[in-house]
């Protein structure tokens, strides 16, 4: 059993040697700021740690508590000017969508975003996170239709996450598909060739990653044959100086080995295999090199397709990893036109493992793109901007935009 202190010396090792941001980081590595003890509260502990790592402004660093003592307050917001809107009440029955919160605490929205400037992460309103905040908190002063009330929040359970690989054929030429995340490839696989001839007789053609958790690259490959009108290799998609780097430590390889096994447990095409059993074998010959500059002799043809003529996504903050990388790798075409907001920005470093400390898991990247390439903290950004504002929460304006466009271009 490891105590706290024990963790946090291990995570600052990590963070010093195996880590794919080691040396681009250094700067920003402060541990001396940050005091862990063995007596201090789960929750004390899971906060400081989580704000050392706020330091690196990389979404992909986080450390977890398998049975979290952070409060879980049953409700979702997102900041327009100096209010926040309830953008979703899973479990807290007593807001409404769309409700305004104007005090945390008794304190205004425009303060506390000073206060909590570093756990925000963004300085833009729209981006910023603020249910980190509500977590600390214990009431909220809320406006709900002509009504004011103060509300004292609740702790509820944590709703597990359930994917979504979801097709609509909204009509004859427009084909709607939303993924919410990569995790697995069989399920975009078969959502793609169930509807092919759907996909194939639509002129139009929208899919929606405004929400979506990433997971490995390669499994929405099968996507990119409809984003694309010609045979296109994949490798030609980057600049030759765009290439991965990763860090070969003998940690790394213990705790990476495993996760590309895993992924070979799943059901995948023989290409995706045998793609990952070459990154098996070439870790293990870089076994202990520490990091690296990795050239790909693997390549993937983009099969193509005329139809559908346009290809419109739809993206947002919420949309991060490789969900940021379909994104960027979606503009590359001619035929794509992104609309909405810019996405997570977490793929300067990726590659993610996780350090299993029994109460604590602790995630970090093992691979990073050139810092010339940096989104982190940026994201993606889309072709054509829309702000979010709260129309969205009483009809789909991005999506109402992109059906205008397209009937506009008729």
């Amino acid at each position: 059993m490891f105590t706290k202190e024990q963790i946090f010396e291990d995570i600052q090792k990590i963070m010093g040697e195996d880590y794919a941001g080691y040396i681009d980081c250094k700067p920003l590595n402060h541990p001396e700021n940050y005091k862990v003890s063995n007596d201090m509260s789960d929750q004390e502990f899971e906060e400081t740690i989580q704000d050392y790592l706020l330091d690196f402004n990389d979404g992909h660093l986080w450390l977890s508590a398998k049975n979290s003592k952070v409060p879980f307050i049953g409700f979702s917001v997102r900041r327009y000017e100096d209010v926040l809107y309830v953008t979703s009440n899973q479990q807290e029955q007593r807001l409404k969508i769309g409700d305004k919160i104007t005090m945390i605490d008794g304190v205004s929205i425009p303060e506390l975003a000073i206060t909590y400037n570093k756990l925000l992460e963004d300085d833009i309103p729209e981006r910023q996170l603020w249910n980190a905040v509500l977590s600390k908190s214990k009431t909220v002063k809320v406006i709900s239709e002509e009504n004011s009330y103060v509300l004292t929040l609740a702790d509820y359970e944590r709703l597990p996450y359930t994917p979504e690989y979801s097709f609509q054929q909204i009509n004859s030429d427009i084909a709607y598909i939303k993924l919410t995340d990569f995790a697995q490839e069989a399920p975009i696989k078969k959502l793609l060739n169930k509807n092919q001839k759907a996909l194939e007789s639509s002129d139009n053609l929208i899919i929606d990653v405004r929400v979506n958790k990433g997971g490995n690259d390669s499994f929405y490959f099968s996507l990119l044959d409809y984003m694309f009108a010609e045979p296109t290799w994949f490798s030609s998609l980057f600049a030759e100086d765009q290439q991965m780097s990763t860090n070969h430590t003998e940690r790394n390889y213990q705790l990476w080995i495993p996760v590309l096994k895993d992924y070979l447990e799943q059901e995948l095409d023989d290409l995706t295999t045998n793609m990952l059993k070459e990154e098996i074998a070439l870790f293990e010959e870089n076994k202990g090199k520490g990091l690296i500059k990795m050239i790909d002799d693997d390549d993937y043809l983009i099969k193509g397709n005329a139809t559908p003529a346009n290809v419109y996504v739809l993206s947002d903050v919420y949309c991060g990893s490789s969900g940021d990388t379909l994104v960027a790798n979606a503009k590359k075409s001619p035929k794509v036109t992104v609309v909405g907001r810019s996405t997570m920005g977490i793929i300067d470093y990726v590659n993610v493992v996780t350090m299993d400390y029994g109460k604590y898991e602790f995630n970090y990247s093992i691979a990073k793109m050139d810092q010339k390439y940096a989104t982190n903290g940026k994201g993606i950004a889309p072709d054509i901007y829309i702000p979010w504002t709260p129309e969205h929460l009483k009809e789909d304006v991005d999506l109402t935009y992109v059906l205008e466009l397209i009937e506009k271009q008729r």
